[in-house]
């Protein structure tokens, strides 16, 4: 292994998008001082026009409109000095607030120094996987120790990529957003100029969490996170690779902490990978009820049509068995009662071919309960 491979690179690269992103407020000062200059003299024309028309008498609100341009002036004219000034107390605040007395920006912006720890911690591992590759070795612990040393540098890339982003997303809104200052001089525009020095603040408290956090976390990677010797066993393996992603997790929550600390409410902890587990586990529930309640539905359907269709093939048409005798919209078997008071019919007509007697009652009745039962046998009517 080179013990001289570093990643100066991507520590190098911020540099060079600092340098770049910190001249766009130079070059953009010549439309901010048109703008700048057109707004001026909208609201001094504005104020001589409230001063002819009878408010010069007020001296007080002329004064403070004077004050308020004056103001805002200075405050374009010097804004990358004055975001710059407040964004690096932030972060010695927050360096002074992890451990780090002396507040050095460097581990901040320095985000290749905490890639490097990733080489440093991982030296033990890749020679363990050089000795497996030169012995006889095994498919599962091959696996097992690569697989380990990619998670961990790529942990370590997390964090640094992470610092590289949040860095850079400041000197991106201070090289861009003075445009938008200038509105501030007008009542009905201030709004745009409030919103680009509130992203200024937002990225000085983010950065501000973001070092507090790296300053915790950099004395456990620089001195913990080694292996004790050549022989790594699995519980050291793990126990370094979950420290590991616990510190990453935490890098990779400072943005929405710092939102936290913006609304006023904590959001710190597993409460979002749990409601996601929530959600999918619900949704998975409901489908499989949906897919149930969908096959009982077509069930239930079949089995109609079947009984229809068996109605339809045993009686006449609008519903009459032959004989006369009228078939039961009840009747469980699909006709079966009809067919049977048809069969009867039918022997009775090879006997004789009278009719029967006037008022007879059907063979068979449906009780309340639904169950066949024997009708009474006819009487006839006497003669009054």
């Amino acid at each position: 292994m080179d013990d001289t491979l570093t990643f100066s690179t991507l520590t190098l690269t911020l540099n060079n998008f600092i340098t770049a992103f910190s001249g766009g407020y130079t070059r953009l000062s010549g439309p901010i001082n048109g703008l700048l200059t057109i707004l001026i003299t909208i609201e001094v024309v504005l104020l001589g026009l409230w001063a002819a028309l009878g408010g010069g008498d007020n001296v007080v609100h002329v004064f403070k409109k004077v004050l308020h341009i004056g103001v805002w002036v200075w405050i374009v004219k010097n804004f990358p000095d004055l975001a710059h000034a407040f964004v690096d107390s932030l972060i010695q605040a927050g360096l002074m607030a992890g451990g780090h007395a002396d507040g050095d920006e460097g581990l901040i912006f320095d985000p290749g120094g905490l890639a490097k720890y990733g080489l440093e911690a991982t030296a033990p591992l890749i020679a363990k996987v050089e000795d497996l590759a030169h012995q006889s070795w095994s498919m599962a612990d091959m696996v097992v120790y690569e697989g380990a040393y990619l998670s961990i540098m790529v942990c370590f890339f997390i964090m640094a990529i992470h610092v590289f982003i949040a860095v850079l997303e400041y000197y991106l809104f201070v090289g861009c957003v003075g445009i938008l200052l200038p509105f501030a001089l007008v009542p009905s525009t201030k709004f745009l100029a409030e919103k680009a020095i509130g992203a200024v603040v937002a990225c000085g408290i983010k950065l501000m969490v973001l070092s507090f956090v790296v300053a915790v976390i950099e004395p456990t990677i620089a001195t913990a996170m080694h292996f004790q010797g050549p022989d790594i066993t699995i519980n050291e393996l793990w126990s370094a690779l979950l420290t590991l992603a616990a510190m990453t997790v935490l890098c990779w929550k400072a943005p929405q902490l710092a939102s936290s600390v913006l609304a006023g409410s904590p959001s710190f902890g597993g409460g979002g990978i749990i409601a996601g587990a929530v959600g999918a586990v619900s949704s998975a529930v409901s489908a499989s009820v949906s897919l149930a309640s969908a096959g009982t539905a077509r069930a239930a359907a079949s089995a109609l049509e079947a009984t229809r269709a068996a109605a339809a093939g045993g009686g006449g048409p609008g519903g009459s068995a032959p004989g006369g005798t009228v078939a039961s919209p009840f009747a469980p078997s699909g006709g079966g009662v009809a067919a049977t008071a048809a069969g009867r019919s039918e022997a009775g007509a090879g006997h004789s071919a009278a009719a029967p007697p006037p008022g007879a009652a059907a063979n068979l009745v449906r009780s309340s309960a639904g169950a066949p039962q024997a009708a009474s046998p006819p009487t006839l009517a006497s003669n009054p």
